[in-house]
Formats: structure tokens, sequence, C-alpha cells
């Protein structure tokens, strides 16, 4: 029997109650430092846990040509989602409540900002993020380009949320994947729409690790997958070498705790246990870096190609 979406849902809970254990059985954890958050124009970065000041001006340069914006995506969801895709999330669980969630989620789609009591609507959210929109049987979610875009706008939802509930949502990578393989598949539009809001999110929050890792490497593909001119090989390489930056400091942080957990031995996708979508990983790593049907800038090529494979696992 397919597995439905509720079912990938429970695993991820199980997956994220096995995390907290492991953290909180080790009492040798660092607390996290206060954030120390500085103002620059319109983005906003800060000093969290281990990732340093000096990393987030150094993203702060990298990303500045994705022009980081929370909201990007919002006119093209006002354009493509309507009344009855945003009451299809709503009832996503069994339609419970949804009446509820539809008046939690209706203000986001009129005017593009995610409040904060749109948490509550955190479990439908969830749900539309697992979504497989090319399985006609897959329960909760649409089908088709309609199923892509729910899933968009759950997945973008939750990864604007989480700086405002940061011990809510840990283990971000599968929400990551889930939002930019969508993003690829509904066009260069929505891809670079998709860029921006993580450039944002990363500068914002970029998460407990090994949350900055994955959305470090989410933002390389986008970027190698847009960016296919020879004036942007330089730029392409450096973002390959701080993504390779944030893996090794992430596998730094959490080898005290996670070493000798199964497949650590993994480059990135080793780093977590939230592993549902590993495979939508390693296909994109494969297909946009390893194995590119297009060549990509000859300065970058080597370096895209590299950590392409390693992720892919050839």
């Amino acid at each position: 029997m397919p597995i439905s979406g509720r079912e990938v849902a429970l695993a991820d809970k199980c997956h994220r109650q096995t995390a907290r254990k492991i953290h909180l059985s080790d009492n040798r954890l660092p607390p996290l430092s206060k954030d120390t958050v500085l103002q620059t124009g319109e983005v906003r970065y800060s000093e969290v846990g281990t990732v340093s000041m000096r990393g987030h001006l150094e993203a702060l340069q990298l990303l500045e040509q994705l022009a980081p914006n929370e909201g990007a995506l919002t006119p093209l969801f006002q354009a493509n989602i309507d009344e009855s895709m945003l009451c299809e999330i709503a009832a996503a669980d069994y339609g419970d409540e949804a009446d509820y969630y539809y008046s939690k989620l209706q203000p986001v789609l009129k005017t593009g900002v995610v409040e904060q009591d749109v948490l509550r609507a955190r479990e439908v959210l969830e749900l539309i993020r697992w979504s497989e929109p090319e399985d006609p049987k897959w329960s909760p979610g649409g089908q088709g380009a309609r199923g892509h875009w729910m899933r968009l706008f759950a997945c973008t939802a939750m990864v604007r949320l989480a700086p405002s509930y940061r011990d809510l949502f840990d283990g971000e990578c599968n929400t990551v994947a889930q939002l930019v393989s969508i993003a690829i598949e509904l066009g260069r539009p929505v891809e670079r729409a998709a860029a921006s809001l993580l450039a944002w999110r990363f500068l914002a929050y970029p998460g407990a690790d090994p949350d900055p890792a994955f959305l470090a490497f989410a933002i390389l593909l986008l970027a190698a997958h847009l960016e296919l001119g020879e004036d942007s090989g330089q730029w392409l390489k450096h973002l390959a070498t701080w993504v390779e930056d944030e893996e090794s400091r992430s596998r730094n942080a959490l080898s005290t705790w996670f070493s000798s957990l199964p497949h650590w031995d993994k480059w990135l996708t080793g780093l977590t246990v939230f592993d549902q979508r590993e495979a939508v990983w390693r296909s994109l790593a494969h297909r946009i870096l390893a194995r590119p049907e297009r060549p990509r800038p000859t300065d970058a090529s080597e370096a895209l190609k590299l950590l392409g494979e390693l992720v892919a696992g050839i």
C-alpha cells in the first residue's frame, strides 16, 4: 500500500522526538547565546548559537546578488493560488477545524504577511508540506500544478515562521528540500523568488545545526540552476566554498552527539536524522550539480560537480 502524507508526518514527529532525546541526554550541550541583531537596510542578520557574526557578514556579501526578500513569492502566490486551493490546505487534517485554519491562512495569501498566529495552522501546513503532486493517489494535497503551488505555499509559510518560533522548527531540511524541488518544477521566476526567500531566511535566522548547511546547499542548488553565464562563475565558486564551510562547521558542532549514528560519513545528508527526503536532496544534487544537462560556468564547474557528487553519492 502507498504511504500517506499523514504517515510521513507521523514518522517525522518520531524522528524529532528521537533527536531531542539525544540532545537532552547529554548535559554537555551548550546553551544558545543571546541573539545579537544588526539592522542593515532591509536585511536582518543575527548571531545564533555557533554561527558567528563574521560568518553572517560573509554570507550577506555572497547572498546580496539574490536580493534577499522574505515576501519574494507573495505576488506569485496571489496570482496562482485561488480560494479553493486555500480551502483544501485548511482541510488537510481530515477537515477538522478547516474554517479555523482557513481564517489563519487567508490573510497570508491576501497580504503576504505571516503573522505569529499562523503557527496555529502548523498541523495542516506540515501535512501539505509532505504532499507529492505527481502521485494521483497522494492525500492530503493537490495534484499537478495545483498541488505544486499548494505545497510551495505551505513550505514557504513554515520557512517564514521559524525565525519567530525557533524551538519549534528544528530539522528543517525536509521542508527546504520540498520547497526547492517544487520551485524548480514551477519554473525560473519561481526559482528566483525562492532563492530570494531562502537568502533572506539564512540572514534572518539560519537555524540550529545542521540546518544552516542545508539552507546554504539549497541556495547553491537554485543559484547554479539559474545562473548559467560565465560572468557568474566566480560567484558560484564562492557560494560552493561557503557551502563546504557551513557543512564542515555543522559537522564539527554536532560530532560529539551524532558521530556514532548511522550514515554520519555521508557528506551533508549524514548530519541529520530527519532523512525522509534524502532522496530528494540526492536527486537535486545529481541533476543540477553533478550531471547537469547544460554546462555550468567554467570557473565553478569543478566545485559544483564535486559537491553534487558528494551529496548524490556518486
